[in-house]
């Protein structure tokens, strides 16, 4: 019932215009030349727009690592096994993996979240919220049941809430699962409308041979289970992993608690996708960070109606390219916050608008 209440409340929330318009006049004033910081200036517009400040200041960066493993790990789908996920997590947890450095060198702290890891992880810094010990093999009918689904969802939703009440201004999900750039495809497939074979990636950049066998998987999967893309939840319990649906928790978090939050690659926009069709209107609230070396990852950000800020063709996930993209959107907010004013400086019309042509004609 609390999940069905959340995902109400954020189908009938709006986008504070009004916030959005003051701060996009008032960046006219700011001492630069009008429109001069570009993609900045949108985006502390859409800052505004999202948490009803014309002045959202972001000092606290969060990164989420939900993980779990998959049942049809076992047919080979990646080009690692699945003892990797368990092996990352702890890397994470021991502050050494690329999403920790990535993270620390763009300012963010970093949470780790066992969603449903095929073993035991004795760590004081792991949220231990694992609904079971791995998804069921989806070939063979669904990963999980739908209740598992929904606490898995609300499972996010928590941490999420958590992170936020602890004082985070802008979240990045990220995730580990070997095996979940299949799950992904799987649910891009029935979003999308597209074949398995038009749906699916390379992932760990795979060989043809994987990827063949990838793709066939993913349509056994779609054959199987049936889904019906206008019953999102039972399409994720269906299709999806324990860490993706932690995901869509935290894009559901986020857009109840009306937060920034910043998608990362395939997976994650797999799990943003997700959380929209689910609750129309959770997508006002995200940031596309990059642009994924995935190639299917494009079809997902039209989905989203998203642009993304960066194309740096990374693929590692784990919210490296959403740390950096945080980055981004925290300078976006200073900018606002701390720059001054030509009123504030007491420069005259005159000498601004001379400023202005100036700055023109150097063009």
């Amino acid at each position: 019932m609390k999940l069905e209440k959340i995902i109400q409340e954020i189908k009938e929330w709006e986008l504070d215009k009004e916030a959005g318009k003051a701060v996009d006049t008032y960046q006219h004033d700011l001492i630069k030349p009008k429109g001069s910081l570009g993609k900045l200036e949108e985006v502390s517009i859409r800052l505004a727009e999202i948490t009803g400040e014309m002045k959202y200041d972001i000092n606290q960066k969060e990164v989420i690592i939900f993980s779990a493993d998959h049942g049809f790990s076992k047919y080979g789908v990646s080009a690692y096994p699945k003892d990797v996920t368990k092996q990352m997590t702890m890397s994470y947890l021991r502050g050494k993996a690329g999403a920790n450095v990535v993270a620390k060198a763009n300012g963010a702290d970093v949470t780790v979240v066992d969603m449903g890891i095929d073993g035991d992880i004795k760590n004081p810094l792991l949220i231990n919220k694992k609904i079971r010990y791995g998804t069921d093999d989806f070939t063979q009918g669904p990963a999980m049941t739908l209740e598992e689904a929904k606490d898995a969802i609300y499972a996010g939703f928590e941490v999420t809430e958590g992170v936020i009440i602890k004082g985070a201004d802008i979240i990045a999900p990220g995730e580990m699962g070997i095996g979940n750039t299949t799950s992904s495809s799987a649910l891009l497939a029935v979003f999308a409308g597209l074949t398995a074979e038009q749906a699916t990636g390379r992932g760990s950049m795979i060989n043809d041979e994987t990827w063949k066998r990838k793709a066939k998987i993913v349509e056994q999967a779609l054959e199987v289970n049936n889904p019906d893309k206008n019953k999102p939840i039972e399409v994720l319990a269906k299709l999806g992993g324990f860490e993706i649906a932690g995901a869509v928790g935290a894009f559901l978090a986020c857009a109840k608690y009306r937060k920034p939050i910043v998608i990362d690659g395939f997976i994650s926009t797999a799990a943003a996708l997700t959380a929209m069709m689910i609750a129309p209107g959770a997508e006002k609230v995200m940031f596309a960070s990059h642009k994924s070396a995935e190639i299917q990852h494009i079809y997902m950000l039209e989905l989203l109606g998203l642009v993304p800020l960066l194309d740096l063709n990374m693929r590692l996930g784990e919210a490296t390219g959403a740390s950096i993209g945080m980055q981004l959107i925290q300078t976006a907010s200073k900018v606002v916050n701390n720059m001054g004013t030509f009123s504030e400086s007491g420069v005259s019309e005159a000498e601004k608008n001379l400023e202005m042509e100036l700055e023109r004609i150097s063009r």
